[in-house]
């Protein structure tokens, strides 16, 4: 049964559903001000914290997820989830991986928040700003955190919207994962439309309003984020995975070539043989995230 209490004057839930590594507080109406009136608005915020949390007295490394509806929880589009308590009372219990406290942020538009194109929705900007100036300070003054140990991370465009927040904000966020990332996103007229991949890569992601947005960051040495990149060879029906796979293979490429990056240094990448387009697929490769930043 959930328990209410209000902290940094902010309602929430204690909750317990059972993981060995660890417990809830769940924000229903999380209401952050100063951001204009789209983000003004409440959102539900869940964080998941290690079971000894209250008596350790540890800072923690914290772990800030994109569709926080699909993190824990079957409840959204398609009735999966990525699974992450499990996943962490295991690799706990194995003593493979350091603990954490998970933040996971649920959209109210995910269409306009998860995108930087002006027609295809356009709120990423200021999302990215609210993640970075309001809700990690948030979490940080309520919770004991290593404030420089954080890792963003996203799947699809919440993946996108993860490697945009980090070369915008890389002293919040210096280290992102992007899982299966939509980087093709405003460089198709109607992606949705096209037959097959013909016609998808007309537009180089060199030349992207991404890049472009992305580039003070990325080619300075002291500011630029490590970034974790991956895709799965499973074909799916929309071609999807297909798209994040070359785009991906292309921004990797633009990474090293373009802005020095260095592989297994602070760019890191992963082909995920049996990798589908959806939340199992995400949840299965964050475990090797995790153990990566961790």
């Amino acid at each position: 049964m959930a328990e209410e209490f209000y902290k940094g004057g902010q309602r929430a839930w204690f909750h317990d559903q059972g993981h060995w590594g660890g417990f809830f507080h769940t924000y229903d109406q999380l209401q952050l001000k100063g951001f204009g009136a789209y983000f003004d608005q409440p959102r539900k915020i869940h964080v998941f914290l290690p079971r000894d949390y209250e008596v350790t007295g540890d800072r923690l490394p914290v772990l800030y997820c994109n569709d926080g509806d699909h993190i824990f929880f079957p409840d959204g589009d398609f009735g999966q989830c990525w699974q992450v308590a499990e996943r962490l009372s295991r690799l706990y219990l194995r003593e493979q991986l350091q603990k954490l406290i998970v933040v996971a942020i649920c959209p109210n538009d995910r269409a306009y928040e998860y995108s930087h194109i002006p027609d295809q929705g356009g709120g990423l900007g200021d999302y990215s700003r609210y993640l970075a100036k309001g809700l990690k300070p948030f979490i940080d003054a309520q919770y004991r955190t290593q404030t420089d140990q954080t890792l963003i991370v996203g799947a699809a465009q919440g993946g996108l919207a993860a490697f945009y927040t980090a070369t915008q904000h890389p002293r919040q966020f210096p280290q992102v994962a992007a899982l299966s990332p939509s980087f093709w996103l405003g460089l198709e007229a109607n992606p949705m439309s096209i037959n097959g991949l013909d016609g998808a890569f007309k537009i180089s992601l060199e030349n992207s309003a991404l890049v472009f947005a992305a580039t003070p960051v990325l080619s300075n040495p002291k500011l630029r984020p490590k970034i974790y990149l991956d895709w799965g060879l499973m074909a799916d029906a929309q071609h999807q995975e297909a798209r994040a796979r070359l785009r991906g293979q292309e921004m990797r490429s633009l990474l090293i070539e373009e802005f020095q990056y260095q592989e297994n240094m602070n760019l890191f990448s992963l082909e995920d043989p049996l990798g589908r387009h959806d939340e199992l697929a995400w949840g299965d490769r964050l475990e090797t995230i995790l153990q990566l930043f961790f």
